[in-house]
């Protein structure tokens, strides 16, 4: 009789541990669920109600993993210390830590995590890329390309590891000349337009700064420009755009004058907002603008405005560009919408009467740098326009650039 009870109540513990454990699996695949929908303090709800039944360290390190994506990098460092005091050897627990002092911009507390797992898991790919990440992110670039290349040397199959390797060598390269040449066929049997530049940029530690010559020639007659961008650092999350040009001639503008403050948002938004003006020989216009930008994934999407005061009049044109990024910055191929004439354009002829004029345009572009010094790129372009008022033409503009860094 008593061995009878005593299996019977073995039999309920059982049922009610599984139950339990049942239980505890489909509140964390809800808690999953609400987190894919950014319901992010109902998830964070519901894994605390479970870590005060019972001390689970599953449970514990889905919410550090929680917080690790709502942005709550304090939380999720706290979380996972916790974790590993108990799972010493978990490299995915130790992935999670990393990657949460990455985006937090921690990057002093990636070389200590780093240190420590690396004692554990020598030579691991996923754990070194991070470590170079933040060495680079410290503008110790040299110690973040030589730990690359050692482990290359031993392994030379992990594309993961060469890639980052390629664009941190890249990205460190302070110097590059490039050329570019444009070609523009009409349907109303005007001449063909053509523009060529050279330029050099320089990357310094208050931020890029780029020389430029234009030369352009159209409808029988030549003119160059002289150009400089500078993109001054403000903050970590801001900067600057300047640019300043002039011209002797009249197919550019004489003058002309841009800026933009530019600024990072969470969510990986960007935005900016600026003016144009532009000086010509019998008239100047300013153009208001500015741009919203998000990234997804590996894809860039981006829309600009241009907004022309006329004598109580407003004339708006805009840019929609989408780009899909591959192995690198300089790896993309781009898609790009716009309606009315862009002061930005550099393909198109400027005058104050045609910032006014009606028009779309499409261009697809393609950007490439190989053997880690030439990046190519073409582009192709297809407009309807309205050159005089209510007169439209069509446009095919091919255009491709080099550059080379050194």
């Amino acid at each position: 009789m008593k061995i009878k009870y005593l299996i019977t109540c073995c039999a309920f513990l059982i049922v009610f541990i599984s139950q339990g454990y049942g239980q505890t699996d489909s509140l964390m695949h809800v808690a999953k669920e609400l987190i894919k929908q950014d319901k992010y303090p109902e998830a964070e709800k519901i894994y605390n109600d479970l870590l005060s039944r019972n001390d689970n360290n599953d449970v514990r390190f889905a919410l550090g993993l929680m917080y690790s994506w709502s942005k709550q990098y304090d939380k999720a460092r706290a979380t996972f210390l916790i974790v590993l005091k108990a799972r010493p050897t978990s490299k995915e627990v130790y992935i999670a830590a990393l990657n949460n002092e990455l985006w937090a911009d921690k990057y002093s507390l990636v070389l200590d995590l780093a240190v420590k797992s690396k004692s554990i898991f020598p030579d691991d790919a996923d754990i070194l890329i991070r470590e170079a990440k933040a060495l680079n992110y410290l503008h110790r670039s040299d110690d973040a390309v030589s730990e690359l290349k050692s482990y290359l040397k031993k392994d030379n199959s992990n594309t993961d590891v060469r890639d980052l390797l390629e664009s941190i060598q890249t990205d460190t390269m302070l110097n590059s000349i490039g050329i570019s040449y444009t070609y523009d066929f009409f349907s109303n049997n005007e001449s063909p337009w053509q523009l060529a530049y050279l330029q050099y940029k320089r990357k310094t530690e208050f931020g890029s700064v780029i020389g430029r010559f234009n030369y352009a020639s159209r409808f029988g007659s030549t003119g160059y420009q002289m150009e400089v961008d500078a993109y001054p650092k403000l903050s970590s999350k801001s900067y600057a755009y300047v640019n300043v040009g002039y011209s002797p001639g009249t197919l550019f503008p004489v003058f002309r004058l841009g800026m933009d403050y530019n600024r990072s948002l969470p969510n990986a938004f960007e935005a900016s907002a600026g003016f144009r003006y532009l000086d010509f020989k019998t008239s100047n216009v300013v153009i208001y603008t500015g741009h919203i930008a998000k990234y997804i994934g590996n894809y860039w999407i981006a829309f600009r405005p241009y907004i022309v005061p006329d004598s109580g009049k407003v004339s708006i044109s805009g840019l929609l560009t989408v780009r899909r990024y591959f192995a690198s910055a300089n790896d993309y191929i781009g898609l790009q919408f716009g309606y009315g004439t862009s002061p930005d354009d550099r393909y198109r002829m400027l005058t104050g009467q045609n910032l006014r004029l009606a028009g779309y345009n499409t261009r697809i572009s393609y950007n490439h740098i190989f053997n880690k010094r030439w990046i190519f790129n073409v582009s192709g372009a297809y407009a309807n326009e309205e050159y005089i008022t209510s007169q439209y033409r069509s446009d095919i503009t091919f255009d491709v650039g080099f550059n080379y860094l050194f």
